[in-house]
C-alpha cells in the first residue's frame, strides 16, 4: 500500500516520517510539501490514501482534497489537521473520509488508514462499479439534510431553527410527522409540529430521519416497480429504534449512538437502488434465495456480484458520509470482516437487524452461521436474549394490545 502525506512544514513532515518507522508500517511512504508538488505526485504514480493538512499557502487541504475526489475517486482522502483549522475542513467535509486531529497517534493514525482502506477495497469492485452504472442518475442529498447538517455545525443552533428548516418543506414534514406518530418511535402523544418532534427525538436521530425519506422520495420517483419501499424503510426505522435502545444499554458514547442511528435507519438503501436497476433480477434474487434457503444478500451476490449492503455503503461513499457510517452499511451482513471486532455501533446494528427478524423467540444458534459466530467473538451472545426482551418491551407497551407478540420483520 502506498500512502501520500502533504504538509507545508518540512518538520513536520519529518516528525511523522520517524513516528510511522518507530509504528513499523508496511506502507510505502511519500511526502509533498504543497498541494501543487502532491498533484504531480499523483500523475506519476498511483497512491492507495492521501493524508493532507489543512492551511497551505497556494492550494490549501480542501482545494487538494476536491482535486482527488473528482481525479482520483478511489483514493482514500484522510485530513490531519489542527482543530483550529474548522473552517477550511467544514469546506472539505464532502471530499474527506477522516478527519484526524493534530497532533495525532501514530497508531490511530495507522488504524485509521488501514481501515478506510480496507473499507475501500470492499467498494471498488468491478460488479459494483457496473451495478451502480445500471443507475439513470444517482440520487442527490437531499438539501433539507445539507440544511440541517449546516445549522447543527452552528454553535447556536437551537431545537427552534432545526424544526423549522424542516417545516420549510411541506412534504417532508408530512413525512416526518407520518412516522413520529407511527408505533416505531413509541411516543406516548400525537405530534403535530416539528419543533416539538425535533424536542422530543432529539436533532440527531430528526437528522437521519430526514436523510431516510429524502433517499427513499427520490428512489419512489425513479420508479421501484413490485417493490414497497414504504415497507423497507418501516423496517429500517424499526432496527434504528432498536440500535438506539441496545447502544444505550450497552453505554456507547452518544456520537457513537449517533452513528449507529444513521447507519441503521439507511442500512438497506442498497436495495432500492438494486430495484430501480433491475428489478426482475432482484425478483429472481428473492426466489432463488427461498429456494436454497440462503439469505437474499448472498443470492444476489450469486446473481448481481454484489449484495445490497456493498452497493448502499457506495452511495453513502459517494455523499461523503462518515466512513463510521459506511462501513457498517457495508458490513452489516459480513460483520466478521470488520477491521475491529470488539462491541461497537456496528454491533448494535448487526443485533438490531437480526432481532427484527426473529419474532417472539429467538432461533437455535447455528456454528455455520455468520453473524453467530461473530456475536461469539465480539462477546455478546449471551445478551441477545436481553436486547431481545428490551426491544420486544418497549414495542409492547406502545402497542394497543399489550400481549400483542413482538412483529416478525421479513426484510432480509
Amino acid at each position: 500500500m502506498t500512502v501520500l502525506f502533504v504538509d507545508d512544514e518540512p518538520q513536520a513532515l519529518r516528525q511523522l516520517e520517524r513516528q510511522l518507522i518507530a509504528e513499523d508500517v508496511d506502507w510505502e511512504c511519500d511526502f509533498a510539501t504543497s498541494g501543487e508538488e502532491a498533484i504531480e505526485m499523483m500523475a506519476a504514480s498511483k497512491f492507495d490514501a492521501v493524508v493532507t493538512d489543512m492551511r497551505m499557502p497556494g492550494m490549501d487541504g480542501a482545494a487538494l482534497l476536491n482535486y482527488v475526489s473528482k481525479n482520483h475517486p478511489n483514493m482514500v482522502r484522510i485530513v490531519l489537521s489542527k482543530p483550529s483549522d474548522r473552517d477550511a475542513v467544514l469546506r472539505s467535509i464532502v471530499s474527506m473520509h477522516q478527519f484526524l486531529p493534530k497532533p495525532c497517534d501514530a497508531t490511530e493514525l495507522r488504524t485509521t488508514i488501514d481501515r478506510a482502506c480496507a473499507l475501500r477495497d470492499v467498494l471498488v469492485s468491478d460488479s459494483l462499479q457496473r451495478l451502480v452504472g445500471g443507475l439513470s442518475r444517482l440520487p442527490s442529498v437531499p438539501s433539507v439534510y445539507r440544511e440541517l447538517t449546516n445549522e447543527l455545525r452552528n454553535e447556536d443552533a437551537s431545537i427552534s431553527s432545526i424544526g423549522k428548516i424542516v417545516a420549510k418543506d411541506a412534504v417532508m414534514t408530512a413525512k416526518v410527522l407520518q412516522l413520529v406518530n407511527s408505533a416505531i418511535f413509541c411516543l406516548s402523544h400525537h405530534i403535530s409540529d416539528p419543533v416539538k418532534a425535533v424536542s422530543l427525538l432529539g436533532a440527531s436521530t430528526l437528522k437521519s430521519l430526514v436523510l431516510a425519506i429524502g433517499i427513499f422520495q427520490e428512489f419512489e420517483a425513479l420508479g421501484v416497480n413490485g417493490f414497497s419501499a414504504d415497507v423497507l424503510m418501516q423496517h429500517c426505522l424499526r432496527v434504528s429504534r432498536m440500535t438506539k435502545l441496545i447502544g444505550q444499554r450497552e453505554r456507547l458514547d452518544s456520537q457513537a449512538v449517533e452513528d449507529a442511528i444513521t447507519a441503521a435507519t439507511l442500512h438497506d438503501i442498497g436495495k432500492l437502488v438494486l430495484h430501480s436497476i433491475d428489478p426482475k433480477t432482484c425478483a429472481q434474487a428473492a426466489l432463488k434465495a427461498e429456494i436454497d434457503d440462503i439469505p437474499l444478500w448472498q443470492a444476489e451476490r450469486q446473481i448481481f456480484g454484489a449484495d445490497h449492503a456493498a452497493i448502499g455503503a457506495y452511495l453513502l461513499s459517494v455523499w461523503g458520509l462518515p466512513q463510521t457510517i459506511i462501513e457498517i452499511v457495508a458490513l452489516h451482513h459480513t460483520p466478521t470482516k470488520a477491521f475491529e471486532i470488539s462491541f461497537s455501533p456496528l454491533t448494535a446494528v448487526v443485533a438490531s437487524n437480526y432481532l427484527s427478524r426473529c419474532g417472539n423467540q429467538l432461533p437455535l444458534p447455528s456454528p455455520e452461521d455468520e453473524l453467530v459466530r461473530y456475536f461469539e467473538m465480539v462477546v455478546c451472545g449471551e445478551k441477545l436474549e436481553s436486547w431481545h426482551n428490551l426491544c420486544s418491551g418497549v414495542t409492547k407497551r406502545n402497542n394497543a394490545n399489550a400481549k400483542a407478540p413482538l412483529p416478525q420483520d421479513v426484510s432480509l
